[in-house]
């Protein structure tokens, strides 16, 4: 199935304070109060265009205003993430009722198991009273009466501060971090990151393919002598930090250049203080700074002036570092080579780690990096990150209220995208591990394969890029996210309309999902998947044939040669048949639709009246039909392979399971395909449905048959990816099977014990379902505008 999309959306960064309520107009000032939810009852869908307003571009002063301390930073800033309103967003999250009931149900587990905990205790107690029942009658003495009531009161003081509002040292915390946090948190990296990230990532990367080589080497230790013991040795050996740093100077890929030239990037965090809190919030970031004066002579003090401002800091020197690990060459020599310490100390010495701190505006800051001359603050907005053109995408929203805003450079995304690795590094250094070695016997084929894994990876990776990466999130009717840029993987085909779109305009639809994939990434995808399965298949046979007797591998040698002998050829049949015929016969684009409006099927000892009166979730896929006769073909080579693994399970259990056959229906020229049982019926029926240019697989013949119809009748094209979740329709379906389960309770529950629980948590569920009304529906599209990808995604509340 070609459900490929992109994913590289940082949403999950904003929900903190994205949940918001508000319902006052956009250039509305927040309140400390938390708003009021109003209830609506009906959804109003607004379709998001992907489309950004069209408005004047913003003078650098006006994105000043808006951005805070972006204005500070300078124009070659490569990544920045600000967090607006934090304290203000938190409140109206709390104002949630589903927040209040998922916080009531947290306390509820912490009081239950207190409350096992504090029973356990009793218990403990009362069996030392029972054994010791006969000293303490002799020996307890009646406390004096005056002592008893003032530990009474003691202990009613207590009760008052546990079980009240949070304490004062609690409270002061709780207002240190709203202090510091609650109005705007900015983070940035400087120039140079995208250089400096790469080479981390490098070293990450070979480390991984270190790692790799060593369980491959540790594999060869384990097939010459058959002892597990030994595999953990080798293991443990070649992963001892100082065999990676050994084999990370050597390393041609990395070396001692690679270590010489990292540094760490500029990077920066600010702080928005509220009126009269700069030097409380300068204070609480300052708190950090004492450890470095207890640094003795490897760390001495910094100062200097940048955008206006003087920032005073310490710098941690690395030659002064390397010095003092010189005392300690004698025992490093014993644990790595000479030349890699040296190199290792070259390295270090001429590494610094300045951190600095400072006010500006109503903003303070620290500053990290490894020199002072690269921590440096725009000495004017003309020369600001936010008098950039690339800063364009904030200009639309300059009416809103912010909750985030993150922007990323070109080639900090490329090089993140690029470097960061997957499953080829490891291949390529388990590869090295077990080359070389004869325990293993022959492993050229498997050498292969590792080496296919890796460049298969480079093939799909070639067809990601990125863009510069601009997001905006404000709150309006819920949480929006605005977004332009950032890394395209190649699996969406943006050129081209979609035809499928229309079908997610059903107002009872409860999810509508619509991806036009893109062939080339869908095959190189397959591929890639492909080489992995048959080289997981090669390790697992050369190992269960390893010709050692231990018991670790017996149960994987009867496996393997259970699944050699008996599942391989026609699961490598059904392999091909999807991947080969099927995917030659679908288009690359599909629609996933799911409503709440199947008929529950008469499944035995269910009451007669939920069957009538319920109703089930139904889920198809749609997809357009490129080559009917292939799918044909595909479905006769899936049919013989499953009758073939049919055959051998009925064989192994001793007992013929003949393999039903289907049955097929016809209906204006699509034809259903269905397995017969007894509970099945047309609006509960798990089938396939295929035309001359359709395809659905669903779990309704009847939902199915109208998609198809309402398919082959068109609409308006779409455009890209859509998504969407409609949380009305799944709060009236859980209205209606909550009433309906009370309807047939006693029918439904099969004894008086399940009633009851049913009966004692039935507030709990209806508290849920009422809390999740206050959500109306998440709407995610993405497309191409130009050369860039837009997306948006409006998670609306009421």
């Amino acid at each position: 199935m070609k459900l490929r999309y992109n994913a590289w959306m940082a949403i999950c960064a904003t929900v903190l304070g994205g949940v918001s309520c508000d319902k006052s107009e956009p250039t509305a000032t927040p309140t400390e109060d938390a708003p009021v939810i109003e209830q609506v009852e009906e959804i109003v869908e607004e379709p998001v265009t992907g489309e950004a307003p069209a408005v004047p571009a913003l003078s650098a002063e006006e994105r000043a205003a808006k951005l805070g301390f972006a204005q500070y930073l300078p124009a070659d800033t490569e990544m920045v993430m600000s967090y607006y309103n934090a304290e203000q967003s938190a409140k109206q999250l709390q104002a949630l009722k589903l927040y209040g009931v998922i916080v009531g149900g947290l306390e509820d587990m912490g009081a239950d198991e207190m409350e096992d905990d504090l029973e356990e205790e009793d218990m403990l107690e009362d069996e030392d009273l029972l054994e010791d029942e006969e000293i303490l009658e002799d020996e307890t003495v009646a406390p004096d009466a005056d002592e008893a009531d003032e530990d009474d009161d003691a202990i009613l003081e207590d009760e008052v501060i546990v079980e009240g509002e949070a304490g004062p040292e609690e409270e002061d915390e709780r207002n240190s971090a709203w202090t510091l946090l609650g109005r705007e948190v900015t983070i940035a990296l400087g120039k140079t990151a995208a250089e400096q990230t790469g080479r981390l990532l490098t070293m990450n990367r070979r480390m991984a393919y270190f790692q790799a080589r060593a369980m491959g080497r540790a594999a060869q230790d384990y097939a010459r002598t058959g002892n597990m013991e030994e595999f953990s040795a080798t293991l443990a050996s070649e992963l001892e930090i100082d065999g990676l740093m050994n084999a990370l100077v050597e390393d041609p890929e990395a070396g001692t250049a690679l270590l010489e030239q990292t540094e760490i990037p500029p990077l920066y965090m600010a702080f928005r203080a509220n009126e009269g809190e700069l030097e409380q919030n300068a204070q609480l970031v300052n708190g950090p700074m004492a450890m470095f004066a207890m640094a003795g002579e490897m760390a001495i003090p910094v100062e200097y002036e940048t955008g206006g401002v003087a920032f005073i800091g310490y710098k941690l020197l690395g030659a002064k570092i390397a010095e003092t690990l010189e005392a300690e060459r004698a025992s490093m020599d014993e644990t790595m080579n000479p030349e890699t310490v040296d190199a290792l100390l070259a390295a270090l010495r001429k590494k610094n780690l300045v951190v600095v701190t400072g006010t500006i505006g109503d903003y303070v800051v620290m500053m990290i990096g490894g020199d002072e001359k690269t921590l440096v603050l725009s000495p004017n907005l003309g020369e600001s990150l936010v008098a950039l053109d690339e800063m364009a995408f904030v200009d639309p929203y300059a009416d809103r209220d912010l909750v985030a805003m993150i922007y990323g450079d070109q080639q900090l995304l490329n090089t993140v995208a690029k470097e960061g690795g997957g499953l080829g590094i490891y291949a390529l250094g388990l590869r090295e591990g077990i080359s070389g070695g004869e325990a293993l016997g022959d492993t050229r084929n498997i050498e292969g394969l590792l080496q296919i894994i890796a460049e298969r990876e480079d093939a799909l990776n070639a067809l990601g890029g990125a863009n510069d990466f601009g997001l905006v999130a404000f709150g309006e009717d819920g949480l929006k996210i605005e977004s332009i840029g950032g890394y395209d993987r190649g699996s969406v085909d943006w050129s081209r309309p979609t035809d499928l779109a229309h079908l997610g305009g059903n107002p009872d639809n409860l999810l509508f999902l619509n991806i036009p994939s893109n062939a080339v990434y869908d095959e190189a995808l397959s591929s890639y998947v492909e080489a992995i399965f048959e080289t997981a298949y090669a390790v697992t046979m050369k190992a269960s044939g390893l010709e050692i007797e231990a018991p670790e591998l017996e149960q994987l040698k009867q496996y393997g040669k259970l699944f050699d002998e008996k599942f391989r050829v026609d699961v490598l049949g059904l392999w091909e048949a999807l991947s080969g015929k099927f995917a030659e016969g679908i288009g690359n684009e599909i629609a996933l639709v799911v409503d709440l409006k199947g008929s529950v099927p008469a499944v035995p000892g269910l009451p007669q009246g939920v069957v009538d009166e319920g109703k089930a979730p139904r889920v198809t896929m749609v997809a357009p039909v490129e080559d009917r006769s292939k799918l044909a073909e595909a479905w006769q080579q899936m049919d013989v392979r499953a009758t073939s693994l049919l055959g051998t399970f009925s064989e192994m259990r001793g007992e013929k399971i003949p393999m039903q056959k289907p049955i097929s229906s016809e209906r204006d020229g699509m034809t259903t395909w269905f397995f017969a049982f007894p509970f099945f019926q047309d609006d509960f029926l798990p089938s396939v449905t295929v035309s001359d240019k359709w395809f659905a697989a669903s779990t309704s013949k009847t939902h199915a048959l109208d998609l198809i119809a309402k398919a082959a009748d068109g609409g308006e094209a779409g455009d890209g990816v859509e998504f969407y979740v409609n949380f009305n329709v799944l709060s009236k379906y859980a209205d209606e099977t909550l009433t309906l389960i009370d309807k047939y309770a006693a029918e439904i529950f099969p004894n008086d014990s399940a009633l009851e629980e049913f009966q004692e948590n039935r507030a709990s569920y209806k508290e849920l379902v009422e809390a999740s009304r206050d959500f109306d529906s998440l709407h995610w599209d993405a497309r191409k505008a130009g050369d860039v990808i837009r997306t948006s995604v409006h998670f609306k509340t009421k």
